[in-house]
């Protein structure tokens, strides 16, 4: 959202900045009590957020944040090293300030360099942020950093996120929003934006928001607990404690008008862009024959736009400025053969249309970091488009926007989730888009080893991945070269194969094809694969497995359980041991089947050869609290069955 600006306002909003910069310079008093604080059952954990504080203020385009933290124990001082998360794409951070204060109360100042650096995350999430650290930090000193955020003419709404993986003692928050004379709110379509909109996440009912004379919104809070971070949970700030504010118009009383409204704006803004293009026609022309059918069109066109370069997936993806993109056409994208996501996606609705097929675009939520809520009237939920063509009466849901996506399908992100469609008689609904299935991620994973008689082994492993496995893959192979790929495919093996394996990826292939699945062939060499004991050799049957441990072993758990996709794996394992030892027992795993999974493991025997043949699948991605035990248990007898060894006995006469 655009804010519009006089003159005079933007002189007095310098003198504003300048001075609220300058009062925010401030450090907070140094606590004797606080030097004093050692870990005890008041304050557990390695360290604890003495004081969180962050000014949000649209009317001069910053946003202030000041930190405190106490470091309690060894492992606490490496919060010495501090990460500032942002948003490159639309903010700067500066003005970066800290220091630490030693429990003799000496404080030494932070004087290098803050370095910008890219951030991992779990799922493969990255993110930028500017990283520092801190000297002469030791077990009972205070650590404290401040930062500024800045961008250019644009307002932003802030999201508080409330709670860290640190118990904060007290926190002040604040929101400036556009509301004074001469100063207003304007979206991309015109309207003025006249009020202030928030939702409190996961606080008390009786927290209320405090919004002083002149317009500054505030919440203070004590004693905010540590959010607890845990394996296959929903991303984490769609758990933790926050408040959402929004502008919007009276008409955000009403979600359901709100949608519809929204969808109905969205709707023109696609029709306008696709136009009545004779760029459409001709690549339409060029594409498809009139003698057709309905499926051959639709398949022919996705294959087209597939080709069209994809900016969002490249190192170029920010070289336009967001008044070039809107100005843009699906002209350009066609003469160019490049465009962004969405631009390839409404290409694809355009020229389905001007080829006679019935097709409608709809606008969704990712959920990888967020999850769609109708009853939030923020159009911002909504990051994605995706196309619905009819083909012999059957909608077939698309997503042309995602390269190397197959016809059929839609990456993860779009699956289980909500958006604004068009419908056939003009209008928009808000609806869910399909189930994401575990048939349409599968991986196959082949195996043949050899044992030597003293544990080593060696062979080779082929692995396919097909549907959502194999566009997971893909997508990551764009941001890298051939050395990368390899790389990653390699990384990928190792972590499945016991410690100390070595793998050489010998060929892939269908990296860049749409349509074929990606499959890849290693060598592999495991230095101690089976265990001796006395006469004895254990073979671990679990090869793809070995370093899989049970992931819910812990019998409470605090957040739902959450998995991006459902997906299905198919294993067959041969083992072929010494001709030198017996086999002594040949395992039997009980195959285990809920509502949502199923784990079959099987073994047969020839010579001195077992095949193992297993097969799992999850078809579910998100658990309540309350289904935990279930859960557990099934993972409890996949792990049991997983961990069964093939038993051999030395035939060597003397031992």
């Amino acid at each position: 959202m655009r804010a519009k600006l006089s003159l005079l306002s933007l002189s007095l909003l310098f003198l504003v900045s300048f001075c609220r910069a300058y009062a925010f310079d401030d450090w907070q008093p140094i606590n004797p009590d606080e030097l004093k604080m050692t870990a005890d059952a008041a304050h557990p954990g390695d360290a604890i957020i003495l004081y969180h504080e962050e000014t949000a203020d649209d009317m001069t385009r910053h946003r202030y944040v000041y930190k405190r933290l106490k470091v309690l124990t060894e492992k606490g001082k490496d919060r010495a090293s501090v990460e500032i998360p942002f948003d490159a794409k639309y903010v700067g951070v500066t003005d970066i300030r800290a220091r630490a204060i030693a429990p003799d109360g000496t404080i030494t100042p932070f004087t290098g360099k803050a370095f910008d650096s890219t951030i991992v995350k779990a799922q493969g999430i990255k993110y930028v942020a500017k990283t520092f650290t801190l000297p002469n930090v030791q077990v009972g000193s205070i650590i404290e950093w401040k930062y500024t955020e800045y961008w250019d003419d644009w307002v932003f709404a802030p999201h508080w996120v409330l709670q860290d993986d640190l118990l904060t003692k007290h926190a002040k928050f604040a929101f400036i929003p556009m509301f004074k004379q001469n100063h207003y709110v304007e979206d991309s379509r015109g309207q003025i934006l006249d009020r202030v909109y928030y939702t409190l996440i996961g606080l008390p009912q009786s927290t209320a928001i405090k919004t002083t004379a002149n317009n500054r919104m505030e919440l203070e809070l004590n004693d905010i607990p540590a959010f607890e971070e845990e394996d296959f949970a929903p991303p984490a700030d769609v758990l933790k404690m926050r408040v959402n504010f929004y502008y919007g118009t009276d008409k955000m009383g009403k979600p359901q008008e709100f949608w519809k409204n929204e969808g109905k704006y969205w709707s023109k803004e696609v029709d306008k862009f696709a136009g009545h293009s004779g760029a459409v026609a001709a690549a339409v022309s060029h594409t498809v024959s009139p003698t057709d059918t309905a499926d051959q069109k639709a398949r022919k066109i996705y294959a087209y736009v597939q080709k069209i370069e994809n900016l969002t997936f490249t190192e170029r993806e920010e070289f336009l400025s967001r008044e070039s993109r809107e100005k843009r056409t699906v002209d350009n994208v066609l003469e160019k053969n490049e465009g962004y996501r969405d631009e390839i996606a409404r290409a694809f609705w355009a020229m389905a249309r001007a080829a006679g097929l019935q097709a409608y675009m709809m606008r969704v939520a990712d959920r990888d970091e967020y999850f769609f809520q109708q009853n939030i009237p923020n159009p911002r939920q909504l990051t994605s488009e995706i196309v619905i063509v009819v083909v012999d009466g059957k909608e077939i849901f698309l997503d042309p926007g995602t390269p190397l996506c197959p016809f059929g399908h839609l990456k993860w992100q779009h699956t289980s989730t909500h958006g604004i469609r068009q419908t056939a008689d003009g209008s928009v609904a808000l609806v869910p888009t399909p189930e994401a299935n575990y048939k349409e991620a599968i991986s196959k994973r082949v195996g043949n080893i050899t044992i030597n008689e003293d544990g080593s082994a060696k062979g080779s492993i082929g692995i396919g991945w097909a549907g959502e496995e194999a566009l997971v893959h893909k997508l990551r192979g764009l941001k890298t070269d051939a050395a990368g790929r390899k790389k990653e495919l390699e990384d990928n093996l190792k972590a499945m194969l016991p410690n100390g394996a070595t793998v050489q990826l010998i060929s892939a292939d269908g990296w860049e094809d749409v349509e074929k699945q990606l499959s890849a062939t290693f060598k592999v060499e495991i230095p101690s694969y089976a265990s001796t004991a006395g006469k004895r050799m254990l073979v671990p049957t679990n090869l793809f497995e070995s370093r899989n441990r049970q992931p819910f072993a812990h019998g409470e758990r605090k957040q739902p359980v959450y998995f991006n996709f459902p997906y299905y794996l198919v294993d067959e394992t041969t083992i072929t041991f010494p001709g030198s030892f017996q086999m002594e027992n040949l395992p039997q795993v009980q195959p285990v089947q809920t509502d949502y999974s199923i784990y079959k493991l099987t073994h047969s025997a020839k010579g001195n050869t077992v095949t193992i043949s297993r097969s799992y699948a999850m078809a579910g991605i998100g658990f309540h609290q309350e289904e935990y035990a279930s859960l557990q248990k099934f993972f409890g007898a996949v792990n049991a069955g997983d961990s069964q060894p093939l038993v051999l006995t030395s035939a060597k006469s003397g031992n």
